[in-house]
């Protein structure tokens, strides 16, 4: 019996990440995500991708993300049309090295790469160099975009990042470790990562949901969207995950940071009608007996565009805090490295006889 994508094989052991799927919980190295949430950023971003908390990481990340003149050039080059993700995936190998973080070792080019994210996005997003502020990871991207810095925006912002650190052997995460365990530098792990989260059935869910609710258009029209996708046996973007069986702890978060951001503000409707679009979902799933909720993508987009994003840069947004996570990969793998390569079981034509060949 083959497990096709690998469904419920263990590969290796973690001590990074807990994702309990039956009971809803998702720890960060032994710390409920619940509890981190209350945290800064720059924080959690530590213990993830260090192992503890470090009061110093957030000043070292600043000092480290100002982009050289070349590395600005070289982004504002790119043509306005290009995918950000294929902006981090080619750009990130071509980055200045730095002995910022020397310590680190052979990871010590990738934090200095994280620390850059926040500048590579914004100068992408904007045209041109985007100017380094004095803040924490998450604020200093909110100030360099143009994003008000209120205690709203700021708060929902630095919870929707913590909650995207990390999460277990996920397909960007795997995608990385598979690359460190050649051996290749970190500069090229990440790059995996940024390629594999680029997908539609992975970082790419949170733009897919929110232009579905954008094109239904009104809550009212929730119910017969959701009864024809079922139908037609089309993907709800957004909706249920492999992992929980339960509601996804990240998703109980955003929900409510959505409906913060959004409240007053022309975002409303487009949040009132995600809502419709899940509950409608889930009344049809409680008819068949599968009990499927939103996961954490489906209302990530609204808020992430309430802050000012746009909608191609969402999953650049979700790699600036998954990065982290690939960092921590990186460590655990090399500390006790074996190159990954499984077995395929050959399903082709018979061997053929060459006729060339002496009997």
């Amino acid at each position: 019996m083959i497990a096709k994508g690998l469904a419920g094989v263990v590969v290796d052991d973690t001590a990074i990440s807990m994702v309990d799927g039956e009971r809803g919980i998702l720890a960060y190295r032994g710390h409920n995500i619940d509890d981190l949430v209350r945290r800064p950023f720059d924080e959690v971003a530590a213990l993830v991708a260090t192992g503890r908390f470090d009061a110093t990481f957030a000043a070292r990340l600043a000092a480290a993300g100002e982009l050289s003149q070349r590395e600005a050039k070289l982004i504002v080059s790119l043509p306005r049309s290009t995918h950000p993700m294929h902006v981090l995936q080619g750009v990130t190998p071509l980055l200045d090295h730095s002995d910022a973080f020397a310590e680190h070792g052979d990871a010590a080019q990738g934090f200095v790469v994280a620390a850059k994210l926040p500048a590579i996005i914004a100068t992408h997003l904007l045209g041109r160099a985007a100017s380094t502020a004095e803040h924490g990871h998450t604020d200093r991207f909110l100030a360099m975009i143009g994003t008000p810095l209120t205690p709203t925006s700021r708060a929902a912002f630095a919870v929707t990042q913590i909650l995207q650190i990390e999460h277990g052997f996920n397909a960007s995460s795997f995608a990385a470790r598979v690359t460190a365990s050649t051996l290749a530098p970190v500069e090229n792990a990440l790059s995996a990562g940024f390629g594999t989260l680029h997908g539609r059935l992975h970082g790419g869910a949170d733009q897919a949901a929110l232009e579905t609710a954008e094109a239904v258009g009104d809550p009212k029209r929730a119910r017969d969207f959701v009864d024809r996708c079922l139908l037609d046996k089309h993907r709800v973007m957004g909706m249920g995950h492999r992992e929980y069986k339960v509601l996804d702890p990240r998703a109980r978060h955003i929900r409510s940071i959505a409906a913060e951001v959004s409240r007053g503000t022309p975002h409303e409707v487009t949040f009132q009608t995600l809502l419709a679009i899940e509950d409608r979902f889930r009344e049809r799933m409680a008819e068949c007996n599968k009990p499927l909720h939103a996961n954490v993508e489906f209302y990530k987009g609204i808020v992430y565009r309430a802050l000012g994003l746009k909608p191609a840069f969402f999953t650049a947004g979700f790699a600036m805090a998954r990065v982290f996570g690939y960092l921590a990969h990186f460590c655990e793998s090399r500390a006790d490295n074996r190159l990954i390569r499984p077995a395929a079981r050959y399903v082709g034509p018979p061997l053929q006889r060459d006729e060339l060949t002496p009997a």
